[in-house]
């Protein structure tokens, strides 16, 4: 059984890069989830308890990863959950929950992102930035004034 899951959290640890002796790109780093939730009598916000996940992820996605996110950033994880037992030095036993992911970015509910798309011919990796109908690129703090989407009175709205 695949136990597949998509977590939101805060990388917790700066991210790792490393390269097999096969060629095989592998990044690793940790985050923190925590549930917020109102405090029914005082009415403020209260965090509930971390939890930590160590995550994995493989290829493509390790060097996307590793070029687009640093510790503090908010992420969307989905991927493959294992639960494994291991003991430490001292001779307890420890449970660590690991997430080899799939997919993941940037939480946007936090900030915006910028995508650039990564073309290969089997060569050299060419990184294409995405950007707007018009062929500008946003900067931070710019909006662009027209509206993308149908109007109201298309059959597409």
């Amino acid at each position: 059984m695949t136990d597949l899951m998509t977590i939101r959290g805060i990388v917790g640890t700066e991210p790792q890069l490393s390269i097999t002796p096969k060629g095989l790109a592998v990044l690793k780093f940790r985050v923190a989830t925590h549930e917020r939730k109102r405090d029914g009598e005082t009415g403020q916000w209260v965090d509930g308890a971390t939890s930590w996940f160590s995550i994995s992820a493989f290829r493509a996605l390790a060097e996307n990863a590793m070029e687009s996110i640093a510790q503090g950033d908010h992420l969307v994880i989905f991927g493959k959950l294992q639960i494994r037992q291991f003991d430490r030095p001292d001779g307890t036993r420890g449970m660590s929950a690991d997430l080899e992911a799939y997919s993941l970015g940037h939480d946007l509910r936090f900030g915006t992102s910028l995508f650039a798309k990564v073309r290969s011919d089997g060569g050299e990796a060419e990184r294409v930035t995405h950007t707007s109908a018009a062929g500008n690129s946003r900067s931070s703090g710019e909006v662009r004034g027209e509206n993308m989407w149908a109007s109201e009175d298309t059959d597409a709205a």
